[in-house]
Parts: structure tokens; sequence; C-alpha cells
């Protein structure tokens, strides 16, 4: 179990790092959770590219990067379900409600690429969700998930709201 909770917090790790420079400000710093954030986060993480037609995402069947093993789609959309949610993380500090001391979406991004020890900043509560998500189960807790929408390809992908 031990070995399968590591396992779920190196996909989550992971999946941060699919943020890349989009749905970025001039700065590259985010402003919202939005469909554009969304897109990089699952094209990081499955390790695929979405289309974005009229904030409508769909997985094509082109890679990022050959040969690698990643996440299937719905463990990326909970575990973005997970960050983006209303029991999440801010997008950025100037998001931060008052009295958060947690990291924020875009810092832990940042922070990441250089330490991968970074992820243990993150509260415990949304960690184990986040590994939840990569056990196959469900990422949200009393609060209710974004709406969902089904691409021209038939996947089904989450809105995330902030």
């Amino acid at each position: 179990m031990l070995r399968r909770r590591v396992t779920a917090g190196a996909i989550g790790a992971a999946a941060v790092l699919g943020l890349a420079l989009g749905a970025c400000a001039t700065d590259n710093t985010p402003e919202a959770y939005d469909t554009l954030t969304e897109q990089n986060f699952l094209e990081g993480c499955t390790n695929y590219y979405f289309d974005n037609t009229d904030d409508s995402l769909s997985r094509t069947d082109n890679t990022v990067e050959p040969d690698v093993t990643a996440p299937d789609q719905s463990t990326c959309e909970c575990m973005y379900r997970v960050f983006a949610g209303p029991n999440g993380i801010p997008i950025n500090s100037d998001a931060a409600p008052e009295g958060y001391t947690g990291p924020n979406f875009t810092d832990l991004n940042s922070d990441l690429k250089d330490d991968p020890q970074a992820w243990d900043s993150l509260p415990a509560e949304l960690r184990d969700r986040v590994d939840a998500c990569g056990e196959g189960g469900s990422s949200t807790s009393s609060t209710t998930s974004p709406p969902s929408t089904t691409g021209g390809d038939g996947t089904t992908t989450t809105t995330a709201g902030g």
C-alpha cells in the first residue's frame, strides 16, 4: 500500500510538472484555472496532445514524447480536479485566500522542476486525494465535481472551475 501511495504521489508530481507555459500571463504566471491550464496539465500528465475547440478538450492520438508511460486520462482529470477544485490550491500567490500557508499551483510546478521533495509541501489531505486518483479512487470530498464534457473522440473531459 505504501508503494502505491509513493507511486501515486510521484504521478501527481509529474502531473503538476505538466503545467508548462500555457494559460499564462506575459510573465508566464497562470492567472486562473481555465481550459488552457487544464489542457496543459492533461498533456503533461497523459503524454497526449489535446485539441481545444470552443473550450472543449478532446484527446488526440499524438503523444508529447515517444515511449513514455503515463497515467490514463481519468486519473489525470481526477488529479486536476484536486488542484483546481474548491478545496484545492490557489493557482498563484495573488489568488491565495487570507491565511493560506500552503504552496500555490504555479510555485509548486516551478519548485518540482528542481526538487521532487517539493511535493511534500502540499497539505497531507491534498496528497491523499491525489493518491486516491492514482489508485482508481475519487478525488472529491464533500464538494461537487465540475461538469464534464464529451470531446469529439468520445473522451470525457472535466471543465474545472476555480
